[in-house]
């Protein structure tokens, strides 16, 4: 999950950072020093859950909440307040928690838990709902939303992932783990640095050396499986995978 923190307070700031460097569900993070830097942020990227502060210089994190309450695809909201006097105010805003600083750990890997089963919650309605998953990849000086369906794979290289369809290559912002996360059941992992369009497998095969390699539906080359997900892969051929 990608998370942004928003603190004035840098010792209150640092502290969250430790702890949410600790869990393995985040993928990545960034912080504000206020309302109005938050919001910024919000507009450039896109983050599966917000650590806010309540009072802030400027506009307060119940201000913010507002805001974020508007957006097509709005992150969850942990609160991470000095003060209890807001609590009511924060569940208007649709807050997932309300935690008093000092922030206890164990406190925010429970909060931070429930907002990984609500993403997934989320995504299995949309998909229920019959509306197809779409991703954002840049091209040129604009971005535009890909249909997954014309994906054929991801494939992470240095600091980049690349996304491969019908379409060409384009750069996106997402890490392997953010996407594997948030289309569990459309992408499929087949080695470190690559997932798959579950759809388009079409066949596992294995060279003399023991090597696995995958076929994939609209691809000329074979990708390498690394051997630890090949059980998967012939699961999925085998009619056992999602």
């Amino acid at each position: 999950m990608q998370v942004l923190v928003v603190d004035d307070e840098p010792l209150a700031r640092d502290r969250l950072i430790r702890f949410l460097q600790d869990m393995d569900e985040v993928t990545g993070m960034a912080v504000a020093h206020n309302g109005f830097d938050a919001l910024e942020k919000l507009q450039t990227q896109s983050f599966d859950v917000v650590l806010l502060d309540i009072r802030m210089p400027g506009q307060s994190g119940l201000e913010v909440a507002e805001q974020l309450r508007k957006l097509p695809q709005a992150p969850a909201i942990i609160f991470c307040t000095a003060y209890d006097d807001y609590a009511l105010d924060a569940f208007r805003v649709k807050a997932q928690a309300y935690l008093l600083k000092p922030i206890q750990r164990l406190a925010l890997v429970e909060a931070m838990a429930d907002c990984r089963r609500l993403n997934r919650a989320h995504l299995v309605a949309l998909t229920g709902q019959g509306q197809i998953p779409s991703i954002a990849v840049q091209t040129g000086r604009e971005k535009e939303r890909l249909p997954l369906s014309d994906v054929y794979y991801f494939r992470a290289e240095q600091k980049y992932v690349s996304l491969f369809s019908c379409r060409g290559e384009r750069i996106i912002d997402d890490s392997l783990k953010i996407l594997e996360d948030r289309y569990p059941d459309h992408l499929i992992r087949v080695h470190r640095n690559t997932l798959v369009y579950r759809p388009r497998v079409e066949k596992l095969t294995r060279d003399r050396e023991g090597g696995f390699w995958l076929t994939v539906q609209g691809v000329s080359e074979l990708l390498l499986v690394s051997r630890r997900h090949a059980k998967a892969i012939k699961q999925l051929l085998d009619g056992g995978g999602q």
